[in-house]
């Protein structure tokens, strides 16, 4: 399948309007859009709507949905937008997702999308709510708090200030409502104490020129402010570029909002101090989703608010080193690929090292990162006991240590971030206690012994089982979270002619052994429960096949990515909690 990417602003003014008038004219354009998607955003030259687009043509290619991308070329070409809008409404295409240039002047084009049944999600930027009662449309919203993105920067330039300083706010297009929250999350912010005052409130309408323009013509001594705060990257940006011409000696603190490339190299430079990610391609990737979803027929909420992030200079070059236990298992991989995600956005140096599930070479990565020098380590141990002569030598070395799925015995650590086994344990028992009606026998295959998630997805599984007389545990084995041992296991275990009816795995590589096994002896898997622990790719195909039952979905990029924010919140002297828990949840064929 491909996925043309029509960006019309890029082409000449004259011939965009010659192909636009061809198109509303073309007698078959209707033919064969019904089920396309557009995406419509603002200044494709922006690298915020690069990444947008990114994420929705990454998920359109993963679900093979037809998919077609648009923009404009500046975020004030508002009619320009419309255009499009009225150009794709011609030709019938099934859903659009739209970034709105404009949240008022957009509002009767997508109410006339509406009526001709096509579905419209708008993203990144709300349409204003009192403008689209006043049209009798409602349009569900995909996208950030932004008011809650700029109260991060406001608090953290703030405290900065130590809350006495004079600040300097450059907003975006007034009236349009991303901008309006923005202004004003950075006002309730700045204003909690008597100390900061406003000095200057002023638009430069999302531009890097006008807002370079601004700042030349406001700041005329260095006295005069000591933090600009910018409604997006390109403002700050221009922004620093005025500071630059002005050669002032004082440091002045200056953020942005968008998390682009550009100002985080500025801020490895400590030149820009702030921002705030707002995941576009997130926001992308869950439009497109809903969009799909309602041509499926399926009701899409009113609200879907997606992540934001503040990003300070302060995490930007720090060197990490993060320890897995073995690479080769998908639920670990998906873990690193958070955490190598997270990182880009936080500037870490982020290294891996894979213990391929020995205790030892852990132990000696451990030693080696140490003494090499980094700013933080975190370990997904193999053994909880045997990595804490590591962590000693962490500790000693004055190098926080962040644990994540599995605990370690006994040591000193910044933070802990895992799944809650002991629930999980629980749903998967309640889930087998409704499959087998109260009645049946199971083997439980048991993961690492030593492991700290096998102790708990055991003890929350058997604490529920054992409520329930008539069913018992048939058999345990030891997998070792591994495939081909829980494959071995299962075979013993059917040799000895064990009677039973479901099996429990601690892990989902283990339910897939298990699954090879019975396959091996020509047992229709359909027979049995057959419940897992994680909710990697290949078990989902297999429960959406039918030869597995369930499995207990953990969100390992969540919780890789959920260290890293940990880190970061560390460099910048945030409070941390010492346990972080990720929720889970029952995936079984619907």
């Amino acid at each position: 399948m491909t996925f043309p990417h029509i960006t019309m602003p890029r082409m000449p003014a004259a011939f965009q309007a010659v192909l636009l008038c061809l198109l509303l004219m073309a007698p078959s354009a209707h033919a064969g859009n019904e089920k396309t998607i557009a995406l419509v955003m603002k200044a494709l030259s922006n690298p915020f709507f690069s990444r947008m687009e990114s994420g929705a043509k990454a998920f359109a290619r993963q679900e093979g949905i037809p998919l077609e991308i648009f923009g404009v070329d500046r975020e004030t070409d508002i009619d320009h937008q419309i255009d499009i809008m009225e150009n794709l409404i011609s030709r019938g295409y099934g859903a659009i997702v739209i970034a709105p240039a404009d949240s008022r002047r957009l509002v009767p084009v997508c109410k006339k999308a509406v009526a001709g049944n096509i579905r419209v999600i708008n993203v990144d930027n709300p349409l204003d709510a009192g403008e689209m009662a006043k049209s009798g449309v409602s349009i569900p919203f995909v996208g950030p708090d932004n008011f809650q993105g700029a109260g991060q920067i406001g608090n953290y330039i703030h405290q900065r200030l130590s809350g006495k300083g004079r600040a300097m706010i450059i907003e975006g297009i007034r009236g349009v409502q991303n901008a309006e929250d923005r202004k004003n999350g950075l006002i309730q912010a700045l204003s909690k104490s008597p100390g900061v005052q406003i000095v200057s409130q002023e638009s430069a309408n999302w531009h890097m020129d006008e807002a370079m323009s601004l700042v030349m013509k406001t700041v005329r001594q260095p006295d005069s402010v000591d933090a600009i705060l910018c409604a997006n990257d390109q403002m700050a940006l221009g922004a620093l570029k005025a500071l630059d011409m002005l050669d002032f000696k004082k440091k002045i603190w200056v953020t942005g909002y968008d998390n682009t490339e550009g100002l985080r190299y500025e801020m490895t430079q400590g030149r820009i101090h702030a921002t705030v990610e707002q995941h576009p391609e997130v926001m992308g990737q869950t439009g497109v989703m809903l969009a799909w979803n309602a041509l499926k027929g399926q009701k899409i909420p009113d609200k879907t608010i997606t992540p934001v992030d503040l990003v300070t200079f302060e995490s930007m070059n720090k060197k990490l080193h993060l320890s897995i236990s073995s690479l080769s298992n998908p639920f670990f991989s998906s873990l690193v690929q958070g955490a190598l995600s997270m990182s880009k956005i936080f500037g870490f140096q982020t290294v891996v090292f894979d213990a391929e599930n020995n205790d030892a070479r852990q132990l000696t990565d451990m030693v080696g990162s140490i003494r090499t020098g980094l700013d933080l380590l975190i370990i997904n141990p193999t053994h909880s006991e045997s990595i804490v002569s590591g962590i000693e030598l962490a500790n000693e070395k004055h190098i926080p240590v962040i644990t994540v799925d599995r605990k370690a015995s006994d040591a000193d650590i910044l933070c802990h971030v895992e799944s809650d086994n002991v629930g999980g344990g629980r749903i998967a028992a309640s889930a087998m206690i409704r499959y087998l009606k109260g009645n049946g026998r199971i083997i439980e295959m048991e993961g690492i012994p030593a492991a700290s998630v096998s102790h708990e997805r055991g003890m929350g599984f058997n604490a529920m089982i054992q409520r329930h007389p008539d069913i018992q545990i048939a058999a345990r084995e030891v997998g070792n979270f591994d495939r081909e041992d829980a494959r071995q296991a299962m075979q013993r275990l059917l040799q000895k002619s064990i009677r039973f009816e479901a099996v429990f795995a601690h892990n989902d590589v283990m339910i897939l052994g298990v699954l090879d096994a019975l396959t091996d002896a020509g047992i229709d898997p359909s027979t049995r429960v057959l419940i897992g622990f994680d909710g990697i790719p290949e078990v989902l195909d297999q429960i959406k096949q039918g030869r597995l039952t369930a499995t207990v979905g953990q969100k390992p990029e969540v919780m890789g990515s959920l260290a890293i924010q940990q880190a970061a919140r560390f460099f910048r002297g945030d409070d941390i909690s010492s346990s972080i828990l990720v929720k889970l949840e029952l995936i079984e064929k619907p």
